[in-house]
């Protein structure tokens, strides 16, 4: 993700509350962020992105968004991909995030990428009120199994 992403990601921003064009910047200018953005591979648009960041071997996804028209292609599991490989190149060990206890697709997302429910963040979302649950994948144990297949 570059500054010249920011008006395709502040759009493609759906959740509420959205966030805003600064939030963006300082997650692109954080210093232990991370960022990737994703194109659609039949008209080359602005798909998506993800957001993370990095401390010592542990990482946090913190937003991973896909634009409505582009949505159930594998865009989302291209990011977390990239991410996943960004991060075992870097050293982590295990990788967090939450998700909307009602967003059973991008619950499923996780689980396929070996991500496991580890806890709950009770009335964590607003608009609406909602639970967070807690994801976890370590990613030591799926180096592991990755050099076993």
């Amino acid at each position: 993700m570059t500054e010249a992403d920011l008006p395709d990601v502040v759009r493609g921003e759906y959740e509420k509350p959205a966030w805003t064009r600064a939030q963006f910047e300082g997650e692109l200018h954080h210093p232990q962020g991370w960022q990737f953005i994703a194109h659609s591979r039949k008209t080359g648009q602005f798909a998506g992105y993800l957001c993370g960041r990095s401390v010592a071997d542990e990482s946090e996804i913190i937003k991973i968004a896909v634009v409505p028209d582009c949505r159930r292609q594998g865009v989302a599991r291209q990011l977390l991909q990239a991410a996943v490989r960004h991060m075992q190149c870097s050293g982590v060990t295990r990788c967090f995030l939450e998700v909307r206890q009602s967003n059973v697709a991008a619950r499923k997302l996780y689980e396929k990428n070996l991500f496991h429910q580890s806890g709950v963040r009770r009335k964590y979302y607003s608009e609406p009120l909602e639970d967070a649950l807690i994801f976890k994948l370590d990613l030591v144990e799926e180096k592991v199994e990755k050099e076993q297949e």
